[in-house]
């Protein structure tokens, strides 16, 4: 497929050589591979809470067992330092995974996507959830929350709270396993995505099935659309934007509040097989941020830019983080009280073996070109 101005734009941007760090642009990491207790880390996301006040989680997986339990680190100093990670998660003969987070006033919610051991096909999964009232001082033990999907999947960027107060948050599901002829393979999957919609952050109703059938350009990549990441814009629509085995993610648009959805098309944001992160300025509510790789093919690098029509255009992305071949990938951003921004992701260190958490924490005039 010919790619447009606007897609030719991006993948320009993608190839110049990334420039030495910048003094506005902050760089630091979460938890690092030890080797042991901590050797992958995985899937990180980030949130805001009450007071200002940082909430990271991760899964994490150690040697030999590799069974993942969800973990949790928070930052007071707008993320520039955290405190040593605490487990939230860890369930007996499952492993738990892929984490996000819903703030609500002065509660937040954490929520894990948990299999069983050794599937041999993709067959289902459960969905647990703990809750801290006092700002991640403490949490409540873990609890299944039901949901009528069998492999609820992709649900790894955090919800939102809507102007009129709903809680909401994007989900993806398989829907091999929902007709009961389960996939082996990640690459063998057909994903759906929509949206998950509550008034407490325990029940949650779900809305919409938005797929498409593409071409995929590679033979891992997932089929459908998947690992939706959701923002609501100032007008009211909710924008979604979507996981995609082609060259670009997919987004799709509710004027609705989540109840009905837009088909989906094709987004002016490139990647391949990996997630966005979306976040609506605080300071400027007009104008919304991206976090994602902005490779046709690839997990890297990993950069940022912002729309100020809605995710219509977007301005010339910047690298936040790159490497020479190796993922840095699931970004999630959120903004500080003083406007700042701090995404984390994931970084690889040698391929399925040992991964870190790391961050970075920039502004708003530095994503536009306007400080060096």
């Amino acid at each position: 497929m010919k790619a447009s101005g606007k897609f030719a734009l991006v993948l320009v941007a993608a190839l110049i050589p990334t420039l030495a760090v910048p003094s506005s642009f902050e760089t630091g990491v979460i938890q690092r591979s030890d080797g042991g207790a901590f050797q992958l880390n995985t899937v990180p996301t980030v949130a805001r809470l009450a007071s200002g006040k940082l909430l990271a989680v991760w899964a994490v997986y150690a040697k030999p067992e590799w069974r993942g339990r969800i973990v949790a680190a928070s930052s007071t100093d707008q993320g520039r330092t955290w405190s040593a990670p605490h487990e939230l998660i860890r369930t007996p003969g499952m492993d738990d995974a892929d984490p996000n987070i819903l703030v609500d006033g002065k509660r937040a919610f954490v929520y894990s996507t948990t299999i069983p051991l050794g599937m041999k096909r993709i067959t289902g999964s459960k969905v647990f959830m703990v809750q801290s009232d006092d700002e991640g001082a403490t949490w409540t033990k873990p609890v299944e929350i039901p949901f009528p999907y069998k492999y609820l999947v992709g649900k790894v960027q955090n919800g939102i709270k809507l102007m009129d107060g709903t809680l909401a948050m994007g989900f993806s599901w398989d829907l091999w396993a929902q007709n009961d002829n389960p996939a082996r393979t990640e690459g063998e999957m057909n994903l759906a995505s929509g949206v998950l919609l509550s008034k407490d952050g325990v029940h949650w109703t779900p809305y919409g099935q938005i797929h498409a059938w593409l071409e995929k350009i590679t033979s891992f990549s997932t089929n459908g659309l998947g690992e939706p990441a959701l923002v609501q814009l100032a007008n009211g629509d909710l924008l979604m934007m979507m996981r995609a085995g082609t060259m670009f993610h997919y987004e799709s648009r509710s004027h609705d509040g989540g109840l009905s959805w837009d088909p989906p098309r094709p987004s002016t944001v490139i990647g391949h097989n990996n997630p966005v992160s979306l976040w609506r300025l605080d300071q400027k509510p007009e104008e919304i941020i991206v976090a994602f790789n902005n490779s046709p093919l690839n997990r890297w690098p990993l950069s940022v830019a912002i729309s100020a029509d809605g995710g219509v255009n977007w301005s010339k992305p910047r690298d936040i983080a790159t490497t020479n071949g190796l993922d840095v990938s699931y970004p999630s951003i959120t903004q500080n009280p003083d406007g700042t921004f701090l995404a984390v992701w994931q970084l690889e260190l040698e391929e399925g073996v040992r991964e870190e958490i790391h961050w970075a924490r920039f502004s708003r005039a530095w994503v536009l070109g306007e400080e060096p």
